[in-house]
């Protein structure tokens, strides 16, 4: 696909809706925490369940999926380690980069994009990624925060308040069973599970808009940059080679691997501004740095797009 036309058809429309947010957030000063709750609480999971339980995914494909991401949060916190010991960082800092370099926005991002990219088998491919790392970032990100206070039985608690994983139990369940139970017409299981796929369909939208407003209310640091530097180039151009690796080494087919250079090439997750916060872990720095990587993204993942071709 041509650079343009990658951007025009993929872009474009990503940028509209996170533009809309942006500009709401600017004009009205909405307060995005309900927003947010619905999509974390209702729409998310209900997204997460419609598509598993449709989803035409094999097991092993699945389990490759989970290793690749797995690995790539692995290596790139170690990358992130290795850099930052020459600039002597003190630990904060550290903790900080950590979070930046090694969680991504494969939700509110990722996964618009794997849709308008690569068709709906692109995106209920990249469902996996994106289930993967939540798991991650709320429990090996929670830790990191934390920085070995907060212990891992908070972030036990915190997996298991999550309705996610109910979600995905939820759909296992139903796909071991037979889907045929929820997805044939005729019945009551089915009337329900158009209703919760419909739900799942407002995803999409409402995760790019909330996107839109955390930007708008976020601010940069003059004062961290080459922090915020280095945290970008690793996460939007370092993590390009690394992940193509990854999927090699663990046997992605062709559309997963495409799916694993870009998602793994993701912006900052925007959800760990809240652990950085939380913990007093720099959140001007980790703010600064979704915000920077998320704009530069646009530009790098077009130009990754072009090169490996949509769907």
């Amino acid at each position: 696909m041509e650079l343009l036309g990658v951007f025009n058809q993929v872009m474009v429309p990503i940028l509209f809706i996170v533009g809309a947010g942006f500009a709401f957030k600017k004009l009205t000063d909405v307060d995005v925490r309900p927003a947010s709750r619905i999509s974390l609480y209702l729409l998310s999971p209900a997204l997460i369940f419609s598509v598993l339980v449709e989803a035409e995914i094999g097991g092993a494909d699945a389990l490759r999926s989970v290793g690749f991401m797995v690995l790539l949060t692995g290596v790139l916190g170690l990358l992130t380690f290795l850099f930052a010991l020459p600039f002597g960082y003190e630990r904060r800092t550290r903790t900080a980069l950590l979070l930046c370099v090694m969680f991504s926005n494969t939700g509110n991002y990722g996964l618009p994009l794997a849709l308008f990219a690569f068709g709906r088998e692109g995106f209920e491919a990249a469902v996996i990624f994106f289930i993967t790392q939540g798991v991650l970032a709320q429990t090996l990100g929670l830790y990191i925060a934390g920085s070995g206070q907060a212990g891992w039985r908070n972030g036990v608690l915190r997996l298991l308040g999550a309705p996610q994983i109910y979600a995905v139990l939820g759909a296992l369940l139903i796909r071991y069973a037979g889907p045929e139970h929820v997805t044939e017409s005729g019945n009551l299981l089915n009337d329900l599970f158009r209703g919760v796929d419909l739900m799942g369909q407002a995803a999409i939208p409402l995760l790019l808009v909330i996107l839109g407003i955390e930007l708008a209310g976020a601010r940069i640091s003059s004062d961290e940059g080459v922090q915020i530097g280095l945290a970008t180039g690793l996460k939007l151009f370092a993590a390009v080679p690394i992940s193509y690796a990854i999927a090699v080494l663990v046997g992605l087919g062709p559309l997963e691997t495409r799916l694993a250079v870009i998602l793994g090439s993701m912006p900052t997750a925007v959800n760990v501004v809240i652990f950085a916060t939380e913990f007093d872990i720099k959140p001007k720095l980790v703010s600064s740095t979704v915000i920077v990587s998320t704009a530069l993204s646009f530009v790098s993942l077009t130009a990754l797009i072009s090169l490996l071709g949509g769907g």
